[in-house]
């Protein structure tokens, strides 16, 4: 008897050492990262043809009074917030503000906030003293046109604008006391797509119509005026912004060779054109407008990318991996822009509970907005990805699509509630996110942990979306650290100008057999290598034509996977 009670306790005993362990973790309520594209309550569309389209664009990002306000076309309104974690929608009506119009322009001046935006011609000036609250009084009719700017210095008002294929981007001064044009209007730059390949239009900048110049902002720095533009149509993922520079807000305004100076072709969503710069502390961020432009050419969204200025004068924005998890906006000074947390989700096998037509549950791991995972229903459906390997989780976003959704303008009971859990076996699960009870409207929701965790299974359920009968996401990105090994280094990359068209070039490397996609880097001198295109597919080449014809230019490559980025290869030669 005493050995059969030893062996039944040695037998509890070592089924409890394997005994799967509770997966534990927590949302962090205080975050430090953020995840682009932004996640705001983006409004539907109001225009014929645009029911249940979201759009966001144009952002406009200004200080006043401790808060930070996001403006942006067709919103309803405005966002205020002082973290850049959590935002306030203030919802205004077209009687009090023109919010309708395109291309929100603002700026500060004796303790108001002033705003005006598209027009054909002259438009309204309005101001506030008390923007949180939605208050804006009338001022006086300015000149306004399409797409402006302001840049206040000293006693007068720069006004910059301009949106056409033919016309160039205009400036204009004002006197800031009485508001009367103290200088006419004059020209100040215009798109040259046969010596800048990345103002020509297309997805790949194939398209030979003239391009939209448009967008303009100004930024001064160091004493030199930075006129930023954008370029070439905001329907495309090559959507960007280049800057001229000059010693006077009135020129005149010479090309920087560094152009584009925002830039974002590839990745989960592109384009990085039209918006400002904004500071936070002495740090520099880009807000921009991204292109999702499936629907409708105006189904867009928002995010930010870190932004300097070199020893040199050299403005430039970083947006490789600009839409995995970034630290914050914070006047903290330094380069450490992001944590070193990769994608673990791309491509790893997925089910769902159902599949509506053609819309694949493989789409919500193919890093690619413009796709979507719909199901037969908006109720107990479910998702579930297989890491393959036992990793360390971060952060989970949860990109919601809009299928079958006919609603316009500003609704106040659309939401989306959710319950993401985890398992290490596929058999027992925890949850590590309930969202059952949220009544909020949170299209690209992205959750940072507390206590990073180990798991090999994430599952997503729904619990209630009211945006249409067929709950859709766009995709499931789970992020954090693999414990495999990243990709070795590329061994060779090869660079071909165009004898022809020089913005043209071809690059072709050797692949790597564990990498899930490349980046590759260029600019016009070794330590200036400030753009990046992102290639996440198993090619090993690349046709590019976003090139400046006159500029010499060096690239380098790197490998990456869900364990990290190898070392660069560099290709210094002169190209």
């Amino acid at each position: 008897m005493y050995k059969i009670g030893m062996t039944g306790v040695l037998l509890i005993a070592l089924g409890a050492c394997n005994m799967e362990r509770p997966i534990e973790t927590r949302i962090k309520e205080n975050p430090s990262t953020f995840c682009n594209p932004l996640n705001l309550d983006y409004r539907f569309m109001k225009i014929d043809g645009g029911n249940g389209i979201r759009e966001a664009a144009d952002p406009v990002v200004t200080h006043f009074k401790g808060q930070y306000f996001l403006f942006a076309s067709k919103s309803s309104g405005y966002w205020y917030s002082s973290d850049f974690s959590s935002w306030t929608h203030v919802v205004v009506p077209d009687s009090v503000l023109p919010v309708e119009d395109y291309a929100p322009a603002v700026f500060e001046y004796e303790g108001h906030l002033y705003y005006t935006a598209s027009s054909g011609g002259n438009a309204m000036l309005y101001r506030s003293d008390n923007p949180q609250a939605g208050f804006w009084e009338k001022v006086k009719e300015i000149p306004s046109y399409w797409d402006p700017a302001f840049y206040v210095e000293n006693d007068k008002l720069y006004l910059y604008y301009g949106s056409s294929p033919v016309n160039p981007i205009y400036g204009t001064v004002l006197d800031l006391k009485t508001l009367e044009i103290i200088k006419e209007p004059f020209p100040c730059l215009n798109s040259d797509k046969e010596h800048h390949g990345w103002e020509r239009s297309g997805a790949y900048h194939e398209e030979p119509q003239r391009p939209y110049i448009e967008g303009a902002w100004m930024t001064e720095h160091n004493g030199k005026y930075y006129l930023q533009y954008a370029t070439p149509g905001t329907q495309w993922k090559t959507y960007a912004d280049g800057t001229y520079v000059a010693d006077s807000p009135v020129g005149p305004f010479v090309y920087a060779p560094n152009n584009p100076v925002s830039y974002k072709p590839g990745g989960f969503i592109g384009g990085a054109g039209h918006g400002c710069l904004f500071q936070v502390g002495p740090n520099y961020w880009k807000a921009a407008t991204n292109s999702i432009s499936i629907r409708h050419w105006f189904e867009r969204r928002l995010s930010f990318y870190p932004a300097y200025f070199d020893a040199d004068g050299y403005l430039y924005s970083e947006t490789a991996f600009g839409d995995y998890p970034m630290f914050l906006p914070t006047e903290e000074t330094g380069k450490n822009i992001r944590p070193e947390w990769m994608l673990l989700s791309f491509h790893k096998p997925v089910t769902a509970s159902s599949v509506k037509d053609d819309f694949s549950v493989e789409k919500l791991v193919d890093e690619d907005v413009r796709t979507a995972w719909v199901a037969n229903s908006n109720q107990e459906e479910w998702v579930q990805i297989d890491l393959l390997n036992p990793c360390k989780v971060y952060a989970i976003q949860v990109n919601y699509d809009e299928y079958g959704a006919n609603q316009k303008g500003i609704v106040p009971d659309v939401y989306q509630s959710y319950v993401l859990s985890a398992s290490k076996n596929g058999k027992d699960w925890y949850v590590i996110a309930d969202k059952s009870r949220k009544k909020t409207d949170t299209p690209h929701d992205y959750i940072e942990f507390e206590v990073p965790f180990d798991t090999r299974y994430i599952k997503w359920e729904n619990k209630a979306y009211t945006v249409s009968s067929n709950v859709s996401l766009r995709e499931i990105r789970v992020f954090g650290k693999g414990y495999g090994k990243k990709p070795e280094k590329v061994q060779v990359l090869h660079v071909e100008r165009d004898s022809v068209d020089a913005c043209k070039c071809r690059l072709i490397w050797d692949p790597v057999s564990n990498a899930d996609g490349y980046v590759i880097r260029y600019g016009i001198s070794p330590d200036k290598l400030y753009n990046s295109i992102q290639v996440s597919n198993d090619s090993a080449r690349l046709d590019f034509r976003g090139l400046n014809a006159d500029q010499n230019y060096y690239f380098s490559i790197a490998a990456y996977n869900e364990n990290g980025i190898s070392q660069y290869l560099e290709n210094l030669n002169k190209h």
